[in-house]
């Protein structure tokens, strides 16, 4: 008996001893994660023989997924990779474990949703790590994940409401200027400008970065944009802000922005039970700080999916009239949520609040039909809208009640000027407003024209409103010369469509080229894999531009004339433009890119549908050995 007793303290001593060894961390902090719609830390273990990483996998439902390198590192130290172990649940029940491998393709399951990796330990006396991983050719990270409960302390000052000192919110009228943003970001965070995005002038704007967390955004541009960290304007990319900072830019009009990166990650990734706010994450300054806080903190006026319970359904006997009335209602009580929510807004912020649900309102209403089909499904929809349609007017009795149409307000958010039968409907066909969407209306044709690479003549210049003219002529001076330049650079390499079928097309092209291996791509100005595929492939033509094979690119109609011959300048090769009607006719043709190679011979040899890493790597030996 004494003995069992003995064996059995003997037994709690170890496990306590053990215990004590070993120290978990349940849902760490960490200050940013460039994959955080991918892997997201949950919990730590730490022993003296190990560091133990607890993953949730948040992409398993959308598809498959590996890790192809992974480490850690921490003062300068790499920890490697041990072994790991994928997990899979139903709630909190684990259904199977299975062994990870690096590298190893894991098929989508929503409930194969936990990976567990265990690396070499962590140096004595270490407070973080940073995780490091690759995906194929992307990289992974997540940066300064502790090893000590809290949270990293806020790097911003104490939140202060905005004076309210009963001034309304002023009006915009039209006119030419330049908007700009003072970003910063705090904590770890680097901010890279997308160089490629232009104004609606076709005038890329200019980004500079006095250092890695600071860029100075500005822009020549006539009225307020709307810029987004993931879109359209300049990007906030890297080091975890992977969620969008939206702003109201306005010409001559001042605003910063300052960026508490872990309080930005914390709340995103829930990482405490304290209710972040989207207050917690940013300060926001300048002339227009005011109305850009409103816009940061109601994102969800922003997206269509978050008036889902706002816009009502329809029936079959419902009224247009009805069927609009409970939609204002239900704009109305959306608004009045949204402003019990922050009852220490401005008369500005609750104005320009207004303004935007009332913009909302609109757009929904002019737009009932697609509105209704996003919210009820396009054949329930198409089954009830029919009374609607027979009832539809563009008359709103709520037109007179709305701030946006009154005093130039209406500028504050994207001109709509597909919205001026409404206008006109409602006794606003004339007046600054009418008349400056109609200006616009009329310059965005121009623009459009002149993006598709179409030289305006100075008469249709001429016809628009005088401050859109210079712009205009300058970008259309502009598009003249680079119209010219393509035409030289991609004459050369534009083919005469050959006078055959659609079936006997591909055989026609490559008996042009006697003696050569031909690659064949059948690709798309709009396709984004096609793009990808064509731009991987660059190196190795290059490699083998004096050598026995020939590369042709194949499109059609739906690649227009004037980006296809924009981008064939760019892409060498022979090119080939054909009729939708010969495309169809190429057989076993269901989707693109298609590749084609055919060796020396003639005889088709290798081919492939989609692009993927493989391409490039396999083609180059495939290629060679065509040659032959």
């Amino acid at each position: 008996m004494f003995r069992k007793v003995l064996s059995a303290i003997c037994l709690l001593v170890l496990t306590v001893s053990a215990q004590a060894k070993t120290k978990v961390i349940d849902r760490p902090a960490y200050l940013s994660n460039t994959a955080m719609f991918e892997l997201k830390p949950m919990k730590v273990e730490l022993t003296k023989k190990a560091t133990i990483v607890h993953f949730h996998v948040v992409n398993a439902k959308w598809g498959g997924w590996n890790v192809a390198e992974t480490r850690l590192v921490c003062n300068g130290d790499t920890l490697a990779f041990k072994s790991g172990r994928v997990i899979t649940h139903d709630g909190d029940k684990v259904l199977a474990e299975e062994p990870f491998e690096l590298g190893k393709d894991v098929d989508k399951n929503i409930q194969r949703d936990s990976l567990i990796m265990t690396f070499e330990p962590l140096p004595k006396g270490a407070e973080a790590f940073d995780y490091l991983g690759k995906n194929g050719r992307r990289e992974r990270e997540i940066k300064g994940i502790k090893v000590s409960e809290g949270l990293y302390p806020s790097l911003l000052p104490a939140y202060q409401p905005f004076v309210d000192d009963g001034q309304p919110l002023k009006p915009l009228k039209m006119g030419l200027g330049e908007v700009s943003a003072t970003i910063r970001v705090h904590g770890g965070g680097t901010i890279l400008s997308h160089n490629d995005w232009r104004t609606l002038w076709g005038k890329p704007f200019h980004c500079s970065n006095d250092d890695d967390s600071v860029i100075v955004y500005r822009c020549p541009d006539y009225l307020r944009q709307l810029p987004l960290f993931s879109g359209r304007g300049f990007g906030l990319v890297d080091k975890g802000i992977n969620t969008q900072f939206p702003l109201v830019l306005i010409p001559n009009e001042t605003l910063t922005l300052d960026i508490d990166l872990p309080a930005v990650t914390a709340r995103f990734n829930k990482l405490t039970d304290r209710n972040m706010t989207m207050r917690d994450t940013y300060r926001v300054g300048g002339s227009i700080g005011d109305i850009n806080q409103v816009l940061l903190e109601n994102q969800e006026l922003m997206y269509s999916y978050f008036h889902k319970d706002v816009i009502p359904e329809c029936t079959a006997e419902e009224t247009f009239a009805e069927w609009s009335e409970q939609l204002w209602q239900n704009f109305e009580a959306f608004r009045q949520k949204l402003l019990d929510r922050h009852p220490d807004y401005t008369r500005r912020q609750r104005e320009f609040l207004k303004i935007w649900v009332e913009d909302m309102y609109a757009c929904y209403r002019n737009d009932y039909t697609r509105t209704l089909k996003d919210k009820m499904g396009a054949e329930k929809a198409d089954s009830l809208m029919g009374h609607l349609k027979e009832t539809h007017t563009l008359v709103d009795p709520h037109f007179k009640d709305m701030l946006i149409y009154q005093g130039g307000r209406t500028f504050y958010f994207p001109a709509h000027t597909d919205h001026m039968p409404y206008l006109e409907a409602n006794g606003m066909g004339q007046g600054e407003v009418y008349e400056t969407l109609k200006a616009l209306d009329y310059k965005d044709q121009l623009v459009k024209r002149m993006n598709d690479l179409e030289v305006l003549t100075d008469s249709a210049i001429q016809a628009a409103h005088p401050q859109f003219q210079t712009p205009l002529r300058e970008y259309n001076d502009s598009i003249r010369l680079l119209v010219e330049r393509i035409q030289r650079e991609a004459q050369k390499r534009m083919m005469p469509t050959p006078n055959v079928t659609g079936d006997k097309l591909i055989e026609h092209i490559v008996a042009q080229h006697p003696g050569k291996a031909v690659f064949i791509d059948l690709w798309a100005t709009w396709c984004g894999p096609c793009r990808i595929g064509i731009t991987a492939m660059e190196p190795l033509k290059k490699k083998l531009k004096d050598s026995d094979v020939v590369f042709v690119y194949l499109t059609n109609e739906t690649s227009p004339v004037g980006k296809w011959t924009a981008q064939v300048a760019n892409i060498p090769g022979l090119h080939y433009r054909v009729t939708n009607d010969i495309w169809k006719q190429i057989p076993n043709l269901d989707g693109i890119p298609q590749y084609y190679l055919y060796d020396h011979n003639g005889h088709r040899v290798w081919e492939q549908s989609g692009y993927d890493d493989e391409v490039v790597k396999n083609i180059e030996q495939l290629i060679e050995k065509a040659m032959r």
